[in-house]
């Protein structure tokens, strides 16, 4: 047998079998509480043929371009941050043995957004001088519990854009005996 005569078989077979199916019977069955019950096999002589319907199709329709799905296209400016947030240190971290030296790490910002944006950092209240790098590292910070926060500035204009939550860090250090 050649391919197309093997193919042709199938798409017979495929034809008569998808027509077997569209005239498949249903059956119905009352029962003594009201309920009716259908199937698609004759369980029993209490199941007859069910007059149903003949089977409505209705095209779907295109979906037209609406108003909140380029509002949507708008929300992923390449300029505006979503996310600034301190990544290290962790809230409540102990921090042992770091030479009285702390490296403070925000997210990252965009190639875009450090265009436009500058990154200032505070410890213990107190600002440093902005930046346009992530990472900040703290030196002379000694024992005791401090607190950490980064500020999102406008470069041009040095308004607070957004800032993160402050973050407490306790500083340890080994004692010599």
């Amino acid at each position: 047998m050649n391919k197309h005569g093997l193919i042709l078989g199938l798409l017979v077979v495929a034809t008569w079998a998808q027509a077997a199916e569209e005239k498949k019977t249903i059956y119905k069955y009352t029962d003594e509480k009201g309920v009716t019950h259908y199937s698609e096999t004759k369980p029993n002589e209490n199941y007859k043929e069910a007059d149903l319907p003949q089977l409505s199709v209705v095209p779907s329709t295109p979906i037209k371009n609406t108003a909140s799905s380029s509002s949507s296209t708008e929300a992923v400016d390449p300029s505006v941050v979503t996310e600034f947030e301190i990544l290290s240190p962790s809230n409540e971290q102990n921090i042992w043995g770091s030479g009285n030296k702390l490296t403070a790490t925000v997210t990252g910002l965009t190639e875009a957004q450090q265009e436009i944006y500058t990154i200032q950092f505070s410890i213990d209240g107190e600002k440093q001088k902005p930046s346009d790098q992530r990472t900040q590292t703290f030196q002379n910070i000694h024992r005791g519990e401090h607190t950490v926060q980064a500020f999102l500035l406008n470069k041009f204009t040095l308004k607070q854009v957004r800032k993160t939550n402050t973050v407490t860090f306790y500083m340890h250090q080994h004692s010599i005996k």
